[in-house]
C-alpha cells in the first residue's frame, strides 16, 4: 500500500514536471516551439552545420494586416486565425524542420540540412501560397498575407542570434516592396536595413523624449490675409540633426508608431490652437494630417473627442486633412467617419488631391470640407497647359459643388495670380510664409494684422 501510493506520488509528479517542460518550451495559444525552445533548437542546428559545412536557412514570418482584424474583431477571432495559420504553416515544412511563434503575428522558421538556398525560397513560396488561402473563423471569411525574411548560414562570420536577426531585417524589406512576397538577406542590405532599424528605435525614444515638435504653415484668403495654419512635425534628432518627415513618418505608420506620435501631434497642435485663438490670431482652422492606421483605428473619433475636451478647442476651429489612400481603403466606413466628423463640427480636407486615380469618382459620394491641390499640378501651373487644366477644372467643379479649394505649394506671384484668377479660394506655399515654430507664427500674424 504504502509502495503503491509512493508510485503514485512519483508518477504525479513525473508528470507535473513533464507538464511543466512543455509549458517552458511551447507556445500555450497555438502548440507551437515558442521562443526559447526554437532559440536552443537553432544553436544546436547552427554548430553542426558548422562542423559538418551544411546550410541552413532561418524564415521569420510576419502575418501582414493582422492587427487590424484583431483589433476589429477581437482577440478570440484573432487568437483562433493565429492558430489556423500555425496548422497551415506547420503544412509548410518538414518533420525535421523547426516552426515557432516567436510572439504576437509572428512566426519563425529553421531549415537544417538544406542542399541549396533555392530550398529555402521555396518553403517561403509554400508559405505564401498557403497563407493566402481563405480562412473561416468565427463565421468570417477571413483573408492574410505575409512578409517573410529569410537568412543563410554562408562562410561569413555570424552566430545564431545574427540569423535571427538577420531574417528579420529580411522581412522588413519584404514589407517595404509591398508585402506579399519573400526577401533574402544581404550585406548590402543590412547596412541599409540597419540605419532603418535605428531610425525605428531612435523614434520611439524621441515621442518619449520631446524631440518632436511642431511647425505651422499659415493659409491665406484670396487677399493674402492669414486665414488659418497646418501642423507640420519635425523631428531634432540628438546626433543626426534635423529629419526631413518624408523619412519617419512612413516608417512610423508601417511600424504602428504612427498612433502615439499622431496623437502627440493632435494635442500639441490643439493646445497651440487654443492659444492662437485667446490671442485673437486664428481667424481659420488649425490643419492637422491623419495617417490610415489612425483614421481606421477603433475608437479612434472617441479619442478625438477626448483630445478637444481636454485641450478646450472648439470642434469647428479643426481640420483634417486626409488623403485619397486614407478615403479609398474602405469607402463605406471613410464616408461614414467624415459624417460622423461633420456632425461634431470637425470639417475635412482632401489633402494632395488629383494625385491618385479615383479623386472625382468618390467626391461627389464624401461629405468633405474642401479640397487641396497637390503642389505637383501647381508647380507648373503657369508653363504647362496640361497642369493648368488640371488644376481649373478641379476649381471650377469644387466650387461647383459647394467645396472650397485650397492650392498647395505656391512659390510665386504669377501661381497666386492665376489660381486666384480661377476662382481657389486658400492658398499655402512659400510666397507666403514657411513652416514656421509657433512664437515665429505669432510675430507674423501679428506683423499682418
Amino acid at each position: 500500500m504504502v509502495m503503491s501510493a509512493w508510485l503514485f506520488r512519483s508518477s504525479g509528479r513525473a508528470l507535473l514536471l513533464k507538464k511543466l517542460a512543455y509549458q517552458a518550451s511551447h507556445d500555450a495559444l497555438t502548440g507551437l516551439a515558442n521562443r526559447t525552445m526554437f532559440e536552443e533548437k537553432l544553436q544546436q542546428d547552427f554548430t553542426l552545420a558548422r562542423q559538418n559545412n551544411r546550410l541552413m536557412a532561418v524564415l521569420f514570418i510576419d502575418l501582414d494586416e493582422f492587427k487590424p482584424i484583431n483589433d476589429t474583431l477581437g482577440h478570440k477571432v484573432g487568437d483562433r486565425l493565429l492558430v489556423a495559420v500555425a496548422r497551415a504553416l506547420e503544412a509548410c515544412i518538414r518533420p525535421t524542420d523547426t516552426l515557432a511563434r516567436f510572439g504576437g503575428d509572428e512566426f519563425v522558421v529553421l531549415l537544417p540540412d538544406l542542399e541549396s538556398a533555392r530550398q529555402a525560397e521555396e518553403v517561403a513560396e509554400r508559405i505564401l501560397q498557403k497563407i493566402a488561402l481563405p480562412q473561416q473563423v468565427g463565421g468570417h471569411e477571413l483573408y492574410l498575407s505575409a512578409s517573410i525574411g529569410i537568412s543563410l548560414l554562408d562562410d561569413s562570420e555570424t552566430s545564431p542570434e545574427k540569423l535571427i536577426r538577420q531574417a528579420d531585417m529580411a522581412m522588413y524589406k519584404a514589407k517595404r516592396q509591398g508585402r506579399d512576397t519573400f526577401q533574402v538577406y544581404s550585406a548590402e542590405l543590412d547596412a541599409k536595413l540597419s540605419r532603418r532599424v535605428t531610425l525605428r528605435q531612435d523614434l520611439q525614444e524621441a515621442i518619449r523624449s520631446g524631440q518632436l515638435f511642431l511647425h505651422y504653415q499659415p493659409q491665406v484668403d484670396q487677399n493674402g490675409k492669414f486665414f488659418g495654419v497646418e501642423a507640420l512635425v519635425r523631428w531634432q534628432h540628438p546626433t543626426r540633426g534635423l529629419i526631413a518627415p518624408e523619412r519617419f513618418l512612413p516608417l512610423a505608420e508601417e511600424t504602428g508608431q504612427i498612433v502615439p506620435l499622431g496623437k502627440w501631434i493632435f494635442t500639441q497642435a490643439c493646445k497651440d490652437a487654443v492659444q492662437l485663438k485667446e490671442m485673437g490670431l486664428l481667424p481659420g482652422r488649425m490643419g492637422v494630417n491623419l495617417s490610415p492606421l489612425q483614421f481606421h483605428r477603433p475608437g479612434f473619433l472617441d479619442k478625438l473627442k477626448k483630445i478637444l475636451a481636454e485641450t478646450g478647442l472648439p470642434a469647428d476651429l479643426l481640420e483634417l486633412d486626409l488623403t485619397e489612400g486614407v478615403l479609398m481603403k474602405d469607402r463605406c466606413r471613410a464616408i461614414s467617419l467624415v459624417n460622423s466628423l461633420q456632425e461634431l463640427g470637425i470639417s475635412t480636407a482632401i489633402d494632395d488631391f488629383g494625385t491618385g486615380f479615383s479623386s472625382f469618382s468618390y467626391l461627389k459620394d464624401l461629405p468633405a470640407s474642401s479640397i487641396k491641390i497637390d503642389k505637383s499640378f501647381v508647380e507648373n501651373v503657369v508653363t504647362n497647359h496640361k497642369d493648368a487644366a488640371v488644376c481649373k477644372g478641379v476649381i471650377t467643379m469644387a466650387r461647383e459643388m459647394g467645396l472650397t479649394v485650397v492650392a498647395e505649394g505656391v512659390e510665386d506671384e504669377a501661381q497666386f495670380d492665376i489660381l486666384r484668377a480661377w476662382g481657389c479660394h486658400r492658398f499655402q506655399g512659400f510666397y507666403f510664409a514657411r513652416p514656421m515654430a509657433l512664437e515665429a507664427l505669432v510675430s507674423w500674424a501679428q506683423e499682418g494684422v
